[in-house]
């Protein structure tokens, strides 16, 4: 028997409508909130923010799109994805298992300990090859539920362990407070339901996602209300710094009338609720002005990757006995700490010819979306991270940040296994059988 891949998801979504409805979006939330930039954007990090775009596109579209004679199938065999399920989620649950070694013993993170003192510890302690192993291969957890839902299993135990090593990355956000990683996993979560057709929209379920995401928000500006705690001890004076000293108020800051309605409101949910729109706004604005002061006052050399794929670095340093600088370069920045939308750190690392990178960056893209037009659904998980890259290229660089560059060479590394164990094999000029098949 064999199952489809959903070619209609893929047509109707495609990486160039994505990336047009993010710029849409920064536009509309820019208009619709209450704030004051204190440091416009001027003229070169514009056009170089707009070149970057152009090229993406060029490249992505230097590519032609698959014709319908060389489309290989729209259908999967089910004997071999159901085999790579178990052996995905065997690796999946190693690499689970080496997380919480490394976070909880080895470098001795724990729950006990606030949010602020847990990322001063795993930062003291430094990576090991431990630690790069089970980041490399942890994000092949977010694997096996894609692989079961292509299936359509109907097995609520499989079902469970599956949603368990899909949301295991949670807990090591949670305990650094890691609301960009919560957020992406939620993100992910939602496209598979909508590409498996799990997800019907209707008034109801609206209202029960809305819901949800309402109180979902209410936990995760108390998540951030809980870390300013950390240092100043109170309430009140943790709402009052997050309106006025957090990193991004630098740039961007709410007007006065919403930061004084805020900081006085004696009804505490009403309160969450304004601060989280206005917080959630700065958020997602802020990366624009942000890179926008970086160009004009970054005087640091420039680093042909090493910032953006640090964890390559790092793992290098770590295999080789090398010496690269990494706690330099993450200082490179005039400003830390903050979103300087995907394109601050292609800057750091390329300046100007980081419309080079992006040329190829929109030509990999496009390759990857043809690998799944032709069929090969084993592409389809790294298509739907470079959605949540595309619709946020004014926010943030999920490449370098919240951990994607590990999600993304999980997503690449389950690709190649599954090509892998599903062709012939041949060695020594010998052929041998399909593992998988």
């Amino acid at each position: 028997m064999n199952e489809h891949v959903n070619i209609v998801f893929l047509k109707k979504n495609n990486l160039f409508k994505v990336t047009i409805f993010g710029i849409l979006f920064w536009l509309t939330l820019l208009i619709l909130t209450p704030v004051k930039i204190k440091h416009p954007v001027s003229f070169l990090p514009f056009l170089l923010i707009f070149i970057n775009y152009i090229f993406f596109f060029l490249g992505y579209f230097s590519l032609p799109p698959i014709k319908k004679e060389n489309v290989l199938s729209y259908s999967i065999n089910r004997n071999a994805v159901k085999k790579a399920l178990f052996i995905i989620m065997a690796i999946a649950l190693f690499g689970v298992f080496l997380k919480l070694f490394d976070k909880f013993y080895l470098r001795e993170g724990s729950f006990n300990y606030s949010m602020s003192e847990n990322r001063v510890l795993l930062e003291k302690a430094g990576a090991s090859v431990i630690s790069i192993i089970s980041a490399i291969i942890n994000p092949l957890a977010l694997i096996p539920l894609f692989l079961y839902h292509t299936l359509n299993m109907k097995n609520k135990w499989m079902y469970t362990l599956c949603l368990f090593l899909f949301f295991s990355a949670s807990f090591e956000f949670l305990m650094l407070g890691s609301r960009s990683g919560l957020f992406v996993l939620l993100v992910l979560f939602a496209i598979y339901l909508r590409y498996f057709k799990k997800l019907k929209i209707t008034y109801g379920r609206v209202i029960i996602v809305s819901v949800l995401l309402f109180f979902l928000g209410i936990y995760s500006v108390n998540l951030f209300i809980e870390r300013t705690n950390d240092f100043t001890k109170d309430r009140k004076k943790s709402i009052k710094h997050i309106l006025t000293k957090a990193g991004f108020n630098y740039t961007i800051e709410p007007s006065e009338s919403i930061r004084n309605s805020i900081i006085n409101s004696n009804n505490e949910t009403f309160q969450v609720i304004q601060l989280g729109f206005i917080n959630f706004s700065q958020y997602y604005l802020h990366g624009v002005y942000e890179f926008n002061y970086m160009y004009n006052n970054y005087s640091a050399p420039h680093y042909y990757g090493a910032y953006t794929f640090n964890v390559f670095a790092k793992f290098i340093n770590i295999i080789f006995r090398t010496d690269i600088d990494l706690q330099s370069i993450q200082k490179a920045p005039p400003r830390t700490g903050i979103y300087t939308t995907f394109f601050g750190p292609i800057f750091i690392d390329f300046g100007w010819f980081s419309f080079l990178f992006m040329f190829l960056f929109g030509f990999f893209q496009k390759y990857i979306y043809n690998q799944t037009i032709k069929g090969r659904f084993q592409f389809i998980p790294l298509l739907f991270y470079m959605m949540i890259i595309n619709f946020f290229l004014l926010v943030i660089n999920f490449i370098n940040g919240a951990q994607g560059i590990y999600i993304i060479t999980g997503f690449l590394l389950f690709a190649i296994l599954y090509i892998l164990l599903t062709g012939k094999l041949i060695i020594s000029k010998r052929q041998y059988v399909k593992i998988l098949k």
